[in-house]
This record gives structure tokens, C-alpha cells and sequence, in this order.
């Protein structure tokens, strides 16, 4: 009994010194399992099953219901499993209709279609590019030289908009020309054209302005600012205010607020003045009792309550201070002899009546309205505004370069393209090196590293997925750990690539076509590495200086090493530009590069130093 416990023992310890021995090998097995868990393991909180709402036609009755990147599970209690599920459920449906979004039912009255466009959910951590699932592809240009820090503000002021327009799904890149100048690059599933224009390319500079007539006896007045009073003296277009001279259209400051002469008559001066800006907008109401639609006069007002600064409330009731009222016959109520004007990037938006209770009051929670003529007219102008004045401005207005639809068909057919490539590719490699060295042991671990490197590329541009590499790089940890402790050969590369890489797989990126073709790229370099490893190691021997294996593959990397510095550094210069296309595929090239030379290169070399020592 003795004797077989040992023997066990025995056993035991000579696999566990044959694995660390081969340490590099798993290394590799344990970064491409790390790297399928990552793919593969994506949270589905509602299932795996369902379709993603990705636009709303403007007639849906689910408009402002739903939200896009909303899962819907189930329509009229049917369970729907993809797109093509879906279509043929609701192809005819009209009357009454339940749809279970994010796990809530809802009901709507159907009465032409639903109006709701939608795609597949996502199965994996793998976050395709438009090229991949189709959409819209939205180039801008700032209407200003702008710089990198303004095109980040820039785009923060857009996802905010975004958000709160309930555009969630909708993606911003800052994009880098040739010639040193900054873009941004929109990409989403589905949008309207108006939306761009309207609510994504304005710049969004708020200003309220309230016209102040002041009173003329003989060209001359006084205008009063809360219990400040100027004077006033005009002549030929142009204004006196307290020792102030400026022409019609000319503006001034008094008393801290900034004026505009606008013209005069025999009988009154007027002047504009502006009370809040962007910045006084401090909250803008969003709830049913302060925002809404009704309908009035043969369309439909929308209104929504603002609170603004204490300083714009002030300038509010000194500028409407001493402004005479009158009599409104059709309505009954008094109203000052004073609009208020909202601007949105210099044009009008409304101009409101102002009632003459607030006359010389600081009011901080002023209403602003419009009126549209049908209600999903009032409803959209309504949420642009409260997104703009929520969102803030931006340092500058953009102006639309291209626009362009993306058919997912195209990206399908390259990826089965490609992939039927990469299966003609991988026999024909393992025919030709067979047919060179004679030796399968070396052919198909040959393919199978190159596969295992295509797999660890998609881990690593996984998203949600630094849990797992976590776990991946502590388990790589333990291996180098205990390949130095039982004074394995050290592998300096090998190390750096053990903790370099899950790393960088707790990052991530899109896979579009160009990030394919990066790692196809990839592909390419890595079978003719593999290649010199092989040819430096097996037919090295027929040199007439004989050199040991070790000597072989130290002599292949040194090839190896100078082609991947190579190609990194044609590399460099597309990320810095930064041109969408190009960079993806920079990235994606050079992350394989990495994997290459750090993980699987040794890997293989390891195995066909074990085929050659056999011999």
C-alpha cells in the first residue's frame, strides 16, 4: 500500500513538472479559455432571447413609452427570439397590443403600425462596428478651429443630449483629419435627419431678452432699472443713456445689464435687454404639473417652468420695473407694455406676454412656451428645448459633412468572406507545411496557434470583461510564479506578455471591417513568424556549424522581434491621426502584435523545440 501511495506521488509530481515545464503552452491555454469566457459571458438580464428597440417612427404610439436599448421579450404574451420573430408577429397588428420591455408590460392602441424598428440583441461581449449590424454614420464639423479639448467638451455636451432625448444607444468619436484638424463622428443605429440638425449641430447659446420702452417728452426720457433711474436723450438714429451714446443695433451696459438700442418714434424709445443666459439656467422642469402640451387657438402650446439664478432674476424685475401696463379686451388680464424674447443661437423661439403682477418682482421660476400646430409637432420642439437648455452650450456649432447609411449586409458578407478565407488558409498551410518539414506535429499546431490567437484578439476587444481577465491575470501570476520557483528557464517576453495582456483585455473596442482587417493582418504576420521559427528550427540542422535548438528559435526571434518593431511602428502614425477607419485597424494590428510575440510565438516555439528534441 506503501508503495502504490508513492508511486501515485510520483506520478503526480512528474505531470505537474511536465506542465510548468511547458509553462508557455499553458499560458496560451489559459489566456484563450480567459478569452472565450470573456467573449461568451455577457450578462442577459431579460434572456438571451428578444430583440433591442433601436428607433421610433415619428406616428408610434410608443413614442416617449419606450426608450431605445429597450429588450422586448414578448409581444401579445409571444416570445420573440430575433428579428425575423418579430417581423412576422407584427406585421398586422392593430387594436390593442401588449409588449413586455425590460421585463414591464405595456399596452398600446395600434391603429396603422407600431412603429418600433429593431435589431438583435447582442449574445457576446463583442461590440460591432455599423459595418457589422448596419445604421447611420454622421460626420460633423466644428464651425470653428476647434482643439482637442473643445471637441471632448463637445462631445460630452452631446451624449448628454443624447441622453436626455432618449437617443441612449448613439455613439460619439472624436475623429482626427491629415491635415491636423478635429471631427466628430456620430455613429447609431437609426436616426432622423432633423434630429442632427435641430438638436445635435446647434450650438445651444440660450438668451431671454425683454424689450423696455421708455417714455420721450421733447427727445428726452428717463428709463428706469429697479430704483435706479438714467436719462435718456435721442437724436438722428442713435440714443443717449446716462452719458452712454450708441447708434441703432449698438449695444451697451448699464447698471450691469446688457442693453441693444433698437429705434425710436416721436412718442418712445426702445431698447432691448438681455436677462438670463445659458448660465442663469440653473434647472429645467420636466415633470407633468411644470411641462406639457394642450391644445389652443386651432393647434398646440407647450409649455415648461425654468428656475434660474438669483442674479437673472434680478435683472428680470429691474428691467421690468416702471413699465406701464394694459388691458388685454379678449382675455381680461393686464399685461406689461413688454415681451419677452428667447433666442436659440440668435434666432427667435417665442416671444411670451408678460403679465403685469410681475412687474418689478424677482421671479426665479418663469415659464416658457411655444405653440406648434399638431401635438407631435409641440411635443418634439418642447423636449429639443428642455434637452438644449439642460445639456448647456457647446463652444461651438457644428455643421454636417456627410451622412451615410450602413447596410449590415455588407459587413455579413465580409465576415463569411473572411471566414471561409481563413478555413482555406489554415488548409492550405497545413499542406504546404507538410509537405516542406513532413511533419504534421508541426502543421497543425501551426493552425491551431493561429486560431487560438484570433481568439484571444476578439477577448481582448471584449467588453465587460475585466472580471475575467482579472481572474486571467492572477492565474498567470501563479504559473510564472511557480515555472521560476522550480528554476524553469526564464522568459522575459513571455512574462511581460503573462500580466501585459489581461491588462489590456480589461479595456476594449468596436470590431468593424477595419479591425478585421487588422486581424487578418495579424493572422498574416503571425503564420510567417511561425514559419521562420519553424524553418530556423528544423532545417537549421543541416548547417555545417551545428547549433542547439535553443540556439535556433533565440535566432528566429531575433527575426521575429525586428519584424514586429517594424510593423508597430508603421502602426504608430495611423492611432495619433486618428481617423476612424485607420485607427481601428492600427489598434487591432498592433494589439496582435503583442499577442503574438508576447503569448503565442513562445508557445509554438516551445512545441516545435519539443518535436525537434524528440528526434
Amino acid at each position: 500500500m506503501v508503495s502504490e501511495r508513492h508511486d501515485s506521488e510520483n506520478v503526480c509530481g512528474k505531470e505537474g513538472n511536465i506542465m510548468l515545464k511547458y509553462w508557455r503552452v499553458v499560458l496560451l491555454a489559459v489566456m484563450v479559455f480567459g478569452s472565450i469566457l470573456a467573449i461568451g459571458m455577457k450578462a442577459s438580464p431579460y434572456g438571451r432571447n428578444g430583440v433591442e428597440i433601436v428607433y421610433f417612427s415619428e406616428d408610434s404610439p410608443a413614442r416617449n413609452v419606450l426608450e431605445q436599448g429597450m429588450i422586448i421579450t414578448r409581444v401579445n404574451n409571444e416570445q420573440i427570439r430575433n428579428v425575423d420573430d418579430w417581423n412576422s408577429k407584427v406585421s398586422n397588428l392593430k387594436g390593442e397590443v401588449s409588449i413586455v420591455a425590460n421585463g414591464k408590460k405595456y399596452n398600446f392602441d395600434v391603429n396603422e403600425s407600431l412603429g418600433i424598428y429593431v435589431a438583435d440583441i447582442e449574445r457576446t461581449n463583442l461590440d460591432f462596428g455599423l459595418d457589422m449590424r448596419g445604421g447611420t454614420r454622421i460626420l460633423l464639423s466644428p464651425k470653428e478651429n476647434a482643439t482637442k479639448e473643445m471637441v471632448d467638451q463637445i462631445i460630452s455636451t452631446l451624449q448628454t443630449r443624447a441622453n436626455l432625448f432618449g437617443l441612449k444607444e448613439m455613439k460619439f468619436f472624436p475623429v482626427r483629419t491629415s491635415d491636423g484638424s478635429w471631427l466628430v463622428q456620430i455613429e447609431v443605429a437609426g436616426v432622423s435627419r432633423n434630429v442632427v440638425d435641430d438638436l445635435l449641430s446647434v450650438k445651444g447659446n440660450f438668451e431671454a431678452k425683454i424689450s423696455k420702452p421708455v417714455e420721450l417728452s421733447g427727445r428726452s426720457g428717463t428709463m428706469q432699472l429697479g430704483s435706479e433711474r438714467f436719462s435718456v436723450t435721442v437724436s438722428n438714429q442713435s440714443a443717449t443713456v446716462d452719458g452712454i451714446t450708441v447708434k441703432e443695433g449698438g449695444n451697451f451696459t448699464l447698471d450691469g445689464i446688457e442693453f441693444e438700442y433698437v429705434n425710436s418714434s416721436s412718442r418712445e424709445a426702445l431698447f432691448m435687454a438681455k436677462v438670463y443666459d445659458g448660465n442663469d439656467i440653473e434647472l429645467v422642469y420636466t415633470d407633468p404639473q411644470r411641462s406639457g402640451v394642450v391644445p389652443a387657438n386651432g393647434g398646440y402650446r407647450f409649455f415648461f417652468g425654468v428656475l434660474v439664478s438669483q442674479e437673472g432674476a434680478k435683472r428680470f424685475a429691474d428691467v421690468t420695473s416702471g413699465v406701464p401696463s394694459y388691458l388685454d379686451i379678449q382675455s381680461g388680464e393686464r399685461y406689461l407694455n413688454s415681451r419677452i424674447f428667447l433666442y436659440l443661437d440668435g434666432e427667435l423661439v417665442s416671444d411670451l406676454r408678460i403679465s403685469s403682477d410681475l412687474g418689478g418682482k424677482v421671479v426665479q421660476n418663469p415659464q416658457i412656451t411655444g405653440f406648434r400646430e399638431t401635438m407631435e409637432e409641440a411635443v418634439q420642439e418642447k423636449l429639443r428645448l428642455q434637452t438644449i437648455l439642460r445639456s448647456g452650450a457647446m463652444p461651438t456649432g457644428l455643421e454636417t459633412v456627410s451622412v451615410s447609411i450602413v447596410s449590415p449586409a455588407l459587413g455579413s458578407d465580409f465576415f463569411r468572406s473572411t471566414a471561409y478565407a481563413g478555413l482555406f488558409a489554415a488548409i492550405a498551410v497545413v499542406i504546404i507545411v507538410f509537405v516542406r518539414y513532413r511533419k504534421l506535429g508541426v502543421a497543425i499546431p501551426m493552425v491551431l496557434v493561429g486560431l487560438s490567437e484570433v481568439i484571444i484578439i476578439l477577448g481582448i476587444a471584449a467588453l465587460n470583461d475585466a472580471a475575467v481577465w482579472s481572474v486571467v491575470l492572477f492565474v498567470n501570476f501563479l504559473i510564472i510564479s511557480a515555472a521560476w520557483w522550480k528554476k524553469h528557464e526564464i522568459d522575459l517576453f513571455a512574462w511581460i506578455g503573462a500580466l501585459l495582456i489581461p491588462l489590456i483585455g480589461m479595456g476594449g473596442w468596436t470590431i468593424d471591417l477595419p479591425a478585421i482587417g487588422g486581424i487578418l493582418a495579424a493572422i498574416g504576420t503571425g503564420m510567417d513568424d511561425m514559419i521562420v521559427i519553424s524553418d530556423e528550427t528544423i532545417s537549421g540542422r543541416r548547417d555545417e556549424k551545428v547549433y542547439s535548438v535553443k540556439d535556433r528559435i533565440k535566432r528566429a526571434f531575433f527575426i521575429i522581434f525586428g519584424s514586429a518593431a517594424t510593423t508597430f511602428a508603421a502602426m504608430l502614425p495611423l492611432v495619433s491621426i486618428g481617423i476612424g477607419f485607420m485607427r481601428g485597424f492600427a489598434i487591432t494590428t498592433m494589439v496582435g502584435v503583442l499577442v503574438g510575440v508576447l503569448v503565442t510565438r513562445p508557445a509554438y516555439a516551445r512545441i516545435v523545440e519539443r518535436t525537434v528534441g524528440k528526434e
